[in-house]
């Protein structure tokens, strides 16, 4: 048996990246797979819902079970659904309200949450860490218990059907609490020992030296707090009666019935509804992915 050696390569000749490094491209193969996968599973039902959005209800149904183009293509296209979903009777309003209640109860939770968490991460008091894990503990509270004392006691203070029933109960998120406690915590003592060399108090070392550095966190605490007034439902639909005073989510409900849904004004109404939202997240989701990393919850 003649044995033949094969003819050297030349110097210059490199092997191709997926030779030399197997196990490299075979990890990027499926971290891309996997994020494709992530990216159908979040975005498919919103790519859904605005496909019905634009098609006629008679449409919607035709073409929900196949794989043609007209399952993912809406055509003809309209936009008759989004103009039926803002004249919806105190749709707007409630829109409106949502709005209101999810600045003005995120602003004031911020707010109670940096005094609170102030205390937690500079003052030295007795039973400090026993105070903070109680907070946390209430974190885990789930809303069927809290839902029905949490009602006696707005019941009993004459604020149904009103716009402190729906703020006062959770204007203290211990989820704020924890994230801006944690923010402060990271910011050097350094900085409050200068201050108080310079003759400043706690409201003097807040306002110069912890402020200024836990913006991202405050920006956080504020964001998930309004995308939680926004989505609340159960509490809005305890508490408020008149359907002026309701909020959107609460609104949208109201085009179901037994008899007949309209599924187009429904998917439009919902779209309009998650606009406000999406748009706020991604005008601030840098200082959102900042402050998540800082406070330890990433």
């Amino acid at each position: 048996m003649v044995l033949t050696q094969a003819p050297p390569k030349p110097a210059g000749t490199a092997q191709p990246f997926r030779a030399r490094c197997p196990g490299v491209f075979s990890r990027f193969r499926g971290t891309t797979l996997l994020r494709v996968l992530v990216l159908v599973v979040f975005l498919g039902p919103i790519f859904l819902a605005v496909v019905s959005s634009l098609r006629a209800n008679a449409d919607i149904f035709r073409y929900g079970g196949s794989l043609s183009v007209r399952n993912f293509i809406p055509i003809p296209a309209i936009f008759s659904n989004f103009s039926r979903a803002l004249r919806l009777p105190y749709f707007t309003q409630q829109l409106l309200n949502s709005l209101v209640l999810g600045v003005v109860q995120s602003t004031a939770t911020v707010v109670l949450a940096i005094l609170a968490a102030l205390a937690l991460a500079r003052i030295r008091f007795k039973f400090r860490s026993a105070v903070f894990y109680a907070i946390l503990a209430t974190m885990f509270l789930p809303f069927e218990a809290l839902a029905a004392p949490i009602f006696l006691v707005v019941k009993n203070l004459g604020q149904l059907d009103s716009f402190w029933g729906l703020l006062l109960p959770w204007v203290a998120a211990p989820i704020a609490i924890f994230t801006l406690r944690q923010a402060i915590a990271d910011v050097p003592r350094a900085l409050d020992e200068a201050i108080m060399i310079d003759g400043g108090g706690l409201l003097h070392i807040l306002r110069h030296a912890i402020l200024p550095n836990i913006w991202p966190a405050m920006i956080t605490a504020w964001l998930t707090t309004f995308i939680y007034v926004w989505d609340s439902f159960l509490w809005p639909l305890i508490v408020i009666r008149s359907p002026t005073k309701q909020l959107a989510q609460v609104g949208i409900i109201s085009l179901i019935n037994p008899n007949e849904v309209d599924y187009g004004t429904l998917f439009a109404a919902s779209l309009i509804a998650t606009a406000p939202v999406v748009v706020l997240f991604l005008a601030l989701q840098r200082y959102y992915r900042e402050g998540t990393v800082a406070s330890g919850l990433k």
